[in-house]
């Protein structure tokens, strides 16, 4: 195949490159399924995310997990980049749990939440734990007893009701793990997206009243990064 001569004398026209217009920022509570399950969203689905949308998950060192430290993580890696109050959105993914100073201690939520509001910040909340949100993806939640999901027990020495619950479902395909690198991506789905979407909203969606009753607002943020239809 032969080239096509081109007069220089002709305008070169390059595609415009679109920068991205809005930046969200995500400082997650736990080091590895929150970052993990964001991360996947970002490569899984990126057929679903508009170009001009970029998103930047807060690298968690170890250490304190508290709402003040979710908070103060994002705050130390916003006044190290440039951003706009006007068009970024800040957020923070925390889980409620059952521990009294998780919601009235120095570093709780009833601290926090004003905060954040003040600021402009964002936080996605779950009662009583992240892993609520995940087995809404992959489980019919009518079929469970609202009582012990927001019990959350102690099942064994080491798994809680709800964590066991995805074990269980995700058994023989490739099943569920918390530590580093084990997420199970198989989770992520846009179908299975739209599932706990929909069934989010048969529990408490109000961030102030997620604080003391079983519920959810992670698909607040999560239709934020996806153009999805519901």
């Amino acid at each position: 195949m032969g080239f096509k001569e081109r007069s220089f004398s002709e305008p070169v026209y390059e595609a415009e490159t679109e920068e991205p217009t809005k930046v969200i920022i995500i400082s997650c509570e736990g080091s590895n399924t929150e970052p993990e399950y964001f991360t996947a969203i970002k490569d899984i689905l990126s057929e679903h995310i508009s170009s001009l949308i970029e998103i930047e998950l807060v690298e968690k060192e170890d250490g304190p997990s508290e709402p003040q430290d979710v908070l103060d993580n994002l705050q130390s890696y916003v006044e190290k980049y440039d951003f706009s109050k006007d068009h970024d959105s800040l957020w923070l993914v925390c889980d409620r749990e059952k521990v009294i100073d998780r919601k009235t201690g120095s570093k709780g939520l009833l601290e926090v939440i004003p905060i954040c509001e003040e600021k402009g910040y964002s936080m996605a909340l779950t009662n009583p734990l992240f892993e609520f949100w995940l087995l809404m993806h992959i489980a019919d939640i009518s079929k469970y007893c609202t009582k012990t999901l927001y019990e959350n027990d102690k099942v064994n020495a080491s798994r809680r009701y709800i964590d066991k619950e995805l074990s269980n479902i995700l058994e023989g395909n490739g099943g569920y793990s918390k530590k580093s690198g084990k997420f199970n991506r198989r989770i992520v789905t846009i179908d299975n997206i739209r599932m706990a979407i929909e069934q989010e909203k048969n529990f408490e969606n109000n961030l102030h009243k997620i604080v003391d009753n079983l519920g959810s607002n992670i698909s607040s943020l999560v239709t934020e990064i996806l153009e999805i239809d519901t």
